[in-house]
């Protein structure tokens, strides 16, 4: 009797105790927050939810708080602008789901919410938020971009749209050191901010000001960048092409066209800007006999400038010297001075030679289908001029005794590495993929979609994981390119990693395949539906 009443207790103690296995290992967090002396991150830290996808990790927020802390640093020093206060809270969010870890969306926040990386929410007397995406806004660019906002709000909350972006765009760019991003739409006007203003979001949002902002403390220094807003604080409701004018020592008109034509060769000392070139609009191939040429009418807008190309023959020919002469009608009302840049070593920018609404330059010239196309700039002034068409005519004089040899282009960037040599054949087009680094694709439609800028004429090879989608073709300029996923591979990007893996590669005319570009690719989970309540 003894031994089975120790037997049955030992069953007891067995039963009562779980086993090892089934004992979770770890608390399941939930939302989160982690502080320095300035700033506040709140998370969300369960990677098991499947609701939101806001989860990030604790290693993480640090980073992303030594990045703000970064930023603050570099904008104290800069140019006197004011040190941010401390006690700013920053949400760490899901744009795509509209899960809001702290704070809320402000009114006057475009839909839908995932066209944005980060966005500021202002709480009132000279305090904000910044709510930054999990997905696409946890970078130091966009840190940076956002904390500078702050700072522009303690100083001039309401200034106009596309000073505010230029700016913080600027002072991102500085604070990061690297290549900001250029325009698509290299004819929008100055102050253009919205839908109108261009293809891609970084246009809409007025960005590309900032390369004005650069050419500003180049031209003064970085306190001239200062001294704007400045203005702005002292003048609250000016436009800020007011307050820009107000600290000039030229007029507006004036710094706008000087700016105009340094974008013509890239003449920036900032090395992001430097000898980066404007894309064109249209332009000539000159071509090797004596001729004149039909107009070619260009209309611009205020406070922008479209660049034109001016192309030698591009057959294989003996080539001669020769001369040319550049002539340009500006339209009534608009005072500009187009500018002439031939695109060789060493050569400078030409202004043409005004008089009334004549513009005009004669410049050596050859028939050498090697030489690097010549640019004009075609610069609107004015602040409320707009689709005032400039008319463009060339001349061109052969001179069939003198042989010539191309002229050549000015050097290239300095390479780090082995030089490649360069291709024989029809070389892929450049790529811009406009797209977050996580495509979701939706359950509904299976589609696949974002914007390829392409130097040139070509397609745009794509796979996902091992599975071939096929190509697109692809126009110099802006491309909405669209794929439908097939019902069996869609369905295993729920179930295989492998399968997420998004290859995008250039292609040319001809076959020659160029860079690559990954993505990664999910599913969008739709948003479960609420109960409805029981009356």
């Amino acid at each position: 009797m003894a031994a089975l009443a120790l037997a049955l207790l030992a069953s007891c103690l067995a039963l009562g105790v779980p086993r090892a296995s089934a004992i979770d290992p770890f608390p399941l967090d939930g939302h989160m927050t982690l502080s320095n002396a300035n700033f506040t991150v709140h998370y969300f830290g369960n990677d098991r939810d499947t609701t939101c996808g806001n989860f990030i990790t604790e290693q993480r927020a640090g980073d992303i708080l030594g990045m703000l802390d970064r930023a603050r640093t570099y904008f104290s020093s800069l140019a006197g602008f004011p040190v941010l206060a401390s006690g700013v809270h920053v949400s760490i969010d899901d744009f795509t789901t509209g899960c809001i870890e702290t704070g809320s969306i402000p009114f006057g926040v475009p839909s839908p919410l995932d066209r944005w990386d980060a966005f500021v929410e202002p709480l009132g007397g000279g305090v904000d938020n910044i709510h930054l995406d999990a997905h696409s806004g946890l970078t130091y660019p966009v840190i940076a971009h956002e904390v500078f906002h702050l700072i522009e709000d303690s100083m001039a909350p309401g200034t106009d749209q596309w000073l505010q972006e230029a700016t913080a765009e600027w002072a991102a760019v500085r604070a990061n050191n690297a290549a900001g991003g250029t325009e698509n739409a290299p004819d929008r006007t100055l102050d253009c901010v919205g839908s109108r203003c261009g293809d891609s979001e970084y246009d809409k949002n007025g960005y590309p000001g900032w390369m004005l902002i650069e050419y500003l403390a180049e031209r003064y220094n970085d306190a001239k960048v200062k001294a704007v807003w400045d203005q702005a604080a002292a003048n609250p409701g000016a436009l800020g092409t007011t307050d820009l004018a107000a600290v000039l020592d030229v007029p507006l008109a004036t710094f706008y066209n000087d700016f105009a034509n340094k974008r013509l060769k890239g003449d920036f000392t900032f090395p992001p800007l430097a000898a980066a070139l404007p894309a064109t609009i249209d332009g000539f191939t000159v071509g090797n006999a004596d001729h004149t040429s039909d107009p070619l009418n260009i209309a611009v807008n205020h406070l922008a400038a479209r660049y034109i190309y001016l192309r030698h023959p591009t057959e294989d020919a003996p080539c001669f010297e020769a001369s040319l002469t550049v002539s340009v009608t500006i339209p009534a009302g608009v005072v500009s001075y187009p500018a002439y840049y031939a695109g060789t070593a060493g050569a400078n920018v030409q202004p043409l030679t005004v008089s009334g609404s004549n513009a005009s330059i004669a410049v050596p010239w050859n028939t050498c289908a090697g030489s690097p196309d010549a640019l004009v700039s075609l610069p609107n002034d004015s602040l409320n001029l707009d689709g005032r068409e400039f008319s463009i005519r060339i001349t061109v004089k052969v001179d069939f005794t003198k042989p010539a040899a191309p002229t050549s282009p000015p050097p290239g960037a300095h390479v780090i590495g082995t030089p490649i040599a360069a291709p024989t054949s029809d070389p892929a087009p450049t790529l811009k993929i406009y797209a977050p680094e996580v495509l979701r694709v939706s359950t509904k439609t299976r589609l696949l979609r974002f914007v390829v800028f392409a130097s040139g004429d070509g397609k745009l090879q794509a796979a996902l994981g091992s599975t071939g989608l096929g190509s697109a073709d692809l126009r110099g300029g802006n491309n909405d390119v669209r794929f439908v996923l097939p019902t069996q591979l869609f369905q295993s990007l729920r179930k295989k990693q492998s399968s997420n893996l998004l290859q995008l590669t250039s292609v040319s005319t001809t076959g020659a395949k160029g860079a690559s570009f990954t993505r990664r690719v999910v599913v969008q989970t739709p948003p479960k539906k609420k109960p409805k309540k029981k009356h």
